[in-house]
């Protein structure tokens, strides 16, 4: 699990003439791989950090497509295709490159981006690997490819079902949207196995920064605090991880790295906005220290990650404790958390002020998904949709809905401001401490909320 590449494999030796005049061709559309295998001694995926079900389907695929032959022989159906999905920069082109390594066979890598006849280019390229026989075909990018024209999809449904029984042909995809790949494409028989490659999680996180720190020889600082550190990382790619080590070392060199050091660094990567003209302003401090004083109050749902301010915005960043799971009570607290902002300044200043609205829009989509989706008050009240973007409910309905999620906000807003009014102190010192520091770590935080 590395920074997104750009998927270009270069080949160790070409060793037929007919592969050479390909890559020789200005306009060529693909390019012949041959010979990429594993190092004497090297694991498979070994250099794929974490994503450890990932890799063990991977594994599985090509296990299936070395021994096709057989297995076709036997009448059994292996996965004609692969999609590798998920946010860019976690690693797709990088585990794509390390599959080729394994499979011991000749790679034709996509290039249509440098071609007008796209749909030429699909067809050339599947004709040349079925007369290889036993090879891969890499389309990178695939949402981008199909986005071109209707018949780049046509081409392509052709070419898989066109592969015979006999071809030992195995399609290999990323992409950065897999809603953008129509259905028709993904059914089985065509690019049936569907992996998704996630951000990491936290240890996996801390793995891949230990890999990159000792890639560039650093030597960590005593007072080092993995969990902290990991916290921090929170919502960082693979490759934004990469970034935070490559910023230590172009703003400190390689030795005598300090916490300090590496907790700046950090703050370079995952706040890059640096345009607000404005001097710092004490108010978004506590808009924001409001917020973390509240999360405070859900240990349960969420892990108080950093808090940020520049010029006229800030931000405050938690990481859900159970990710992707949100019961009734954790969606309450977020609203509560997203109230937070706005109550902590009108109780401190006496005002909000314009640049709370995207707060107060997430607590008022939340509270109506309450009602209108996950049937908070009762499930038959939920609205069904009709189509995408539209939904069908009577006049009176929707009035009876709209009170049950005012309802709900005003209680929202009242139990916020409890919690904001007994917390007064450690808001105003919270907010002081990071009107001075401008961005503060989970430790510092919680150093003064307790």
């Amino acid at each position: 699990m590395e920074e997104n590449q750009k998927l270009l494999i270069k080949p160790d030796e070409l060793n037929e003439e007919e592969a050479t005049t390909e890559n020789n061709n200005q306009n060529k559309v693909f390019e012949v791989v041959y010979n990429t295998r594993l190092k004497e001694g090297e694991k498979p995926l070994s250099k794929v950090i974490g994503h450890e079900n990932q890799k063990a389907e991977l594994l599985n695929v090509i296990k299936w497509f070395k021994n096709s032959k057989e297995l076709k022989a036997k009448g059994v159906s292996i996965p004609r295709g692969c999609i590798l999905f998920g946010d860019p920069g976690n690693g797709k082109s990088l585990m794509i490159k390390e599959i080729i390594k394994c499979c011991d066979a000749p790679v034709f890598v996509f290039q249509g981006e440098k071609d007008n006849a796209v749909v030429e280019g699909i067809i050339e390229t599947f004709k040349k690997a079925r007369k290889a026989g036993h090879a891969i075909i890499v389309f990178d990018e695939l949402d981008l490819l199909i986005n071109k024209e209707r018949r780049v999809l046509r081409a392509l449904q052709e070419s898989l079902d066109g592969v015979e029984s006999d071809d030992d042909i195995l399609v290999l995809a990323a992409t950065n949207d897999l809603e953008a790949i129509p259905d028709p494409l993904v059914r089985c028989g065509r690019l049936e196995k569907l992996i998704k490659v996630p951000y990491p999680t936290a240890k996996e996180a801390m793995e891949l920064f230990k890999k990159h720190v000792n890639d560039y020889g650093i030597t960590l600082p005593k007072d080092f605090d993995e969990d902290e550190v990991s916290l921090s990382l929170h919502g960082l790619n693979c490759s934004g991880i990469k970034a935070v080590v490559n910023d230590i070392v172009l703003r400190n060199g390689f030795e005598n790295i300090t916490s300090e050091m590496i907790d700046n660094s950090i703050y370079n990567i995952t706040d890059r906005v640096k345009s607000t003209p404005q001097e710092d302003n004490i108010e978004v401090a506590t808009h924001e220290a409001a917020h973390a004083v509240v999360a405070k109050q859900y240990p349960q749902f969420f892990d108080i990650n950093r808090l940020n301010i520049s010029g006229a915005s800030g931000s405050f960043h938690a990481r859900e404790v159970e990710k992707d799971f949100w019961p009734y009570d954790k969606v309450l607290a977020d609203i509560r958390i997203s109230m937070a902002g706005v109550i902590g300044q009108k109780v401190m200043f006496g005002r909000a002020c314009r640049g709370c609205e995207s707060d107060l829009q997430n607590a008022r989509v939340s509270a109506y998904n309450l009602f209108n989706i996950s049937g908070y008050s009762t499930c038959s009240e939920t609205l069904p949709v009709v189509r995408a973007g539209s939904r069908t409910e009577t006049q009176l309905k929707r009035r009876r809905m709209e009170r049950k999620i005012e309802r709900l906000l005003r209680k929202c807003e009242k139990e916020t401001y409890k919690i904001v009014k007994a917390n007064k102190e450690k808001i105003k010192t919270l907010a002081n401490l990071l009107f001075e520091k401008k961005h503060l770590k989970s430790t510092e935080i919680l150093s003064v909320i307790g």
